[in-house]
């Protein structure tokens, strides 16, 4: 039985189980008319949330603040994964994309356009997750009547992908390890400090996330690009060390071979990240006081 601690409004409450843990009880109509101390009506709990798993990821206020028609639709998106591919969405997860649709969804409503630059790149790295965010944004249009672009599918997949839901497990966790390692190489071979909460480098260990999953899957990069390879290469030779020794380690990681073409991928992003971190210096330094 669940006891209500407190309302925060008729479809969310908190409520405390016959644990004795607080837990978040979400459903239309959950706290209306009902007061502290009430036992929960059950039958109008679409979803319980442990508080531990959303404290952590900072998604308990996150939760508070969304629409109830997009909670609700993810939430039956979420049942609907579990029966479907047997993917049990962690709470931060589900919160983390019942914010995203409702982003999106404002986006929409509001005319503005949604444009992800990676699209092709995650359906060709991630084909299993994009196939299955494409039916994540039929159940959404089906719940709340507004149909998303294609490009959410890409985001939504990246969501499924970085969650590492899909697949073997013991390859996410070579997956994460892998990317903290990388972030070690090129902070040492650079010389630079990385923000990883940042833009910038999330979105190069997105890249880097596809260099991984296209060598692993034997769909390495391959064509005639050595003129622009060397180029690069003699303009930029710290970046294209870097990238070499990124190369070595991920041959060494993975146990496949990385081409000149993925090194030049690297080098390009690598390169990107440089510029970032340096507009991001540049932007906070002190200008000195010229009257001194």
């Amino acid at each position: 039985m669940l006891v209500i601690k407190r309302i925060y409004n008729n479809n969310i409450v908190m409520a405390v189980d016959d644990a004795h843990e607080e837990v978040i009880a979400t459903g239309a109509g959950v706290g209306y008319l009902t007061s502290r101390g009430q036992a929960v009506d059950e039958s109008k709990v679409e979803r319980v949330f442990r508080m531990t798993g959303l404290a952590k990821s900072g998604g308990f206020r996150v939760l508070l603040e969304l629409p109830y028609e997009v909670l609700s639709a993810t939430t039956r998106i979420s049942t609907a994964l579990k029966r479907r591919h047997g993917l049990s969405l962690t709470p931060a997860l589900e919160v983390a994309l019942a914010d995203h649709f409702a982003q999106a969804l404002k986006r929409v409503d509001a005319g503005q356009p949604i444009y992800n630059p990676m699209l092709w790149e995650t359906k060709l790295s991630y084909p299993t997750e994009f196939a299955i965010a494409l039916e994540v944004l039929e159940e959404l249009h089906e719940a709340v009547g507004v149909r998303l672009p294609l490009d959410e599918a890409g985001f939504v997949a990246m969501h499924l992908a970085s969650a590492g839901l899909v697949g073997d497990p013991a390859r996410a966790l070579n997956l994460g390890k892998a990317l903290h390692d990388v972030i070690e190489l090129v902070e040492q071979d650079l010389g630079v400090s990385l923000n990883t909460a940042g833009a910038s480098t999330t979105r190069f260990l997105t890249h880097v996330k596809f260099v991984i999953q296209r060598l692993t899957h034997n769909k390495a990069f391959a064509g005639s690009f050595d003129e622009i390879f060397q180029t690069l290469k003699r303009q930029y030779p710290d970046t294209y060390a870097c990238a070499r020794h990124l190369g070595d380690y991920l041959q060494g990681q993975f146990a496949t071979v990385v081409t000149e073409e993925e090194e030049l991928y690297l080098m390009l992003h690598l390169r990107r990240l440089q510029d970032d971190v340096i507009s991001a210096d540049e932007s906070t330094q002190t200008i000195p006081d010229t009257d001194a």
